[in-house]
């Protein structure tokens, strides 16, 4: 058994909706999109050491390998469920009490449940459905949440998805 806050999810008790989902879809990028980055990262670099803000330079380098590194990895498969007392994602546990709301949105050719977490520093969670009925997932939460109608993407997805990554 599990412990959830003041409330239990036993390993016999069956999930209300359970489905397998990869966390983010991944792009094939180009040579081109390679290019770019190259680019303007040289750019950036050049002008930080002629500014003589060499600090800023190496921030900017580190910060191209990063984009890099996430550029070419590919989101894992995970396990999401929700029960009548929160969501699992794989082993990792939330009561419906660590979250404000909720929100359903399309993104990317999928629907996108996100939670709001009660914690101020906390990014919102984030649930991909794939194989299960978007409004029945959204009925249910509602029982358990308020739901946000008007919010949508962030800006960082728009970014995200502008720039393929």
């Amino acid at each position: 058994m599990v412990k959830l806050k003041e409330e239990v999810i036993s390993t016999t008790e069956k999930p209300v909706f359970y489905w397998q989902a990869t966390e983010f879809e991944s792009h094939q990028k180009s040579r081109g999109w390679s290019a770019y980055v190259i680019i303007a990262a040289i750019i950036l670099i050049a002008a930080f050491i002629w500014q003589k803000l060499y600090l800023a330079g190496g921030v900017t380098i580190a910060a191209v390998l990063a984009i890099y590194s996430q550029a070419h990895s590919s989101g894992k498969k995970k396990n999401y469920a929700i029960y009548n007392q929160g969501v699992t994602i794989n082993e990792k546990i939330f009561a419906f009490d660590q979250f404000k709301s909720f929100w359903i949105f399309p993104y990317q050719e999928r629907i996108i449940v996100r939670f709001e977490q009660v914690k101020r520093l906390s990014l919102p969670l984030e649930m991909p459905i794939e194989e299960e009925n978007a409004e029945q997932v959204r009925l249910f939460l509602s029982k358990h949440l308020p739901e946000q109608e008007e919010k949508g993407e962030d800006i960082t997805d728009t970014i995200n998805r502008w720039i393929k990554f």
